[in-house]
């Protein structure tokens, strides 16, 4: 049993005389609890019928009688008919409704699982549309279709409005929905995450306009990603001066427009500057190329919530896949991750850094710093582990991949991590 994992199994035997009644399965619920899962079983049949709900502490957080075999709750998902929110220590208990108890009774199995909150990668899609904007999805079907895919999180980011955030607000079983509008202008388009109503006019024409209208987007705690900067059809003509927390560097499927975008990272990053990468689908409709999760972003979260994904988008702690189980990588230098810093002591030569890489099929794997490209692998599949010892001096590291499609004559990028900072230390400063 993993560590961040509690689970018990009870069997209760329910006798005639219960019949009516609401018998309970109490368990304790420690400190620090992120989701709760029950199943249960009993012999089904017209002389036995037993409904199953949920009680917190404080009151009933859900009931679903007969119609479901288990639920499941979190903070901010939950199984139709159960509420999430907080997951307060202290005893719970499983309901029982006990509508039909023959004479001989009912043998009931209960299996109960309590997840506790532990740093994780969830993936999603940072970038899509809806029939709220000009997309052809629906919010129910853009989200069946992001499940089907396995994936975790989806931002509704429909151009210059907010009404598709009305359904951010509702729980789901198996997503979290990010409430998100792309202010759309014709000198660019950046998305504005977490917020539900960030957007105050859309109609910026000039850098001075865009930074007041970015500005106050942030004031109220959106996310401020600048989209596709060097699509051909609407580029980001605005300036890089303007204020916002990330770029969006891999648009839907990979193409020209994405390699300039991640030449002008890299530059940036050569420079000295601090710039999250991140990448949507930008999926409008049903398409053979353009699909929710191309590309997916993989987020390292504290717990499964909407503040700890953009949390985690906001410090870098993003690597950007082709798909959701396509090619996926992590970087650590001396165990610290994407998005974070490693302090360098004065003198230091070198850094450990460790690639694990999955799912890759061939793949050209390459190290970069600002120095530029430093190594490259070939990385057949299955999982793998790089480790190397590379210099202390640099600004920082960050790994990318890339496969060759014969069938397409084609190479493009599979993944694509942010980097692992690396700071030099001060005279006096201990490793």
């Amino acid at each position: 049993m993993a560590k961040n994992r509690l689970e018990h199994q009870v069997q209760i035997q329910l006798v005639q005389e219960q019949e009516r009644s609401y018998p309970e399965v109490a368990f304790s619920v420690p400190e620090e609890a992120e989701s709760i899962e029950v199943q249960y079983r009993y012999e089904k049949n017209d002389r036995s019928v037993v409904d199953l709900g949920l009680r917190s502490p404080d009151r009933i957080i859900g009931w679903s009688g007969g119609a479901r075999n288990g639920f499941q709750i979190g903070l901010e998902k939950a199984t139709p008919g159960y509420l999430a929110g907080p997951i307060h220590p202290g005893e719970w208990a499983v309901l029982l409704g006990a509508y039909r108890v023959p004479d001989e009774g009912i043998l009931v199995e209960v299996e109960i699982t309590i997840t506790l909150k532990h740093p994780h990668w969830l993936k999603g899609d940072l970038h899509a549309h809806t029939v709220h904007s000009d997309g052809s999805y629906t919010v129910s079907e853009a989200l069946a279709s992001c499940r089907e895919k396995g994936l975790d999180f989806l931002a509704l980011t429909d151009h210059n409005t907010a009404s598709q955030n009305r359904f951010s607000v509702a729980q789901e079983e198996t997503l979290l929905l990010i409430p998100g509008v792309e202010m759309t202008s014709y000198k660019g388009h950046a998305n504005l995450l977490r917020h539900p109503d960030a957007l105050t006019d859309f109609r910026v024409l000039t850098p001075e306009a865009a930074a007041k209208e970015l500005r106050q987007a942030q004031e109220k705690g959106a996310l401020v990603s600048l989209n596709h900067p060097f699509c051909p059809d609407c580029p980001w003509e605005l300036g890089f001066d303007v204020p916002f927390d990330a770029i969006e560097v891999w648009n839907g499927p990979w193409r020209e427009l994405n390699e300039t975008a991640v030449a002008w990272w890299q530059q940036r990053l050569a420079e000295g500057r601090r710039i999250v990468a991140v990448g949507g689908s930008d999926t409008h409709r049903d398409d053979p190329f353009v699909r929710h999760g191309v590309p997916t972003a993989h987020v390292y979260v504290a717990e499964e919530t909407v503040a700890a994904v953009l949390d985690a988008v906001r410090r870098g702690a993003v690597v950007l896949s082709m798909g959701p189980d396509d090619a996926f990588i992590t970087l650590t230098a001396d165990g610290v991750g994407v998005g974070d810093e490693l302090e360098a002591a004065p003198g230091r030569v070198d850094v450990e850094l460790l690639i694990t890489i999955r799912g890759a099929q061939g793949d050209r794997v390459s190290l970069w710093s600002n120095h530029g490209l430093e190594q490259e692998w070939t990385v057949e599949g299955g999982e793998r582990n790089l480790v190397c010892r590379m210099p202390a001096d640099r600004l920082f590291y960050r790994v990318e991949a890339r496969r060759y499609l014969l069938e397409w004559d084609l190479e493009v990028m599979t993944c694509l991590t942010n980097p692992v900072y690396i700071a030099q230390g001060t005279v006096g400063e201990s490793v």
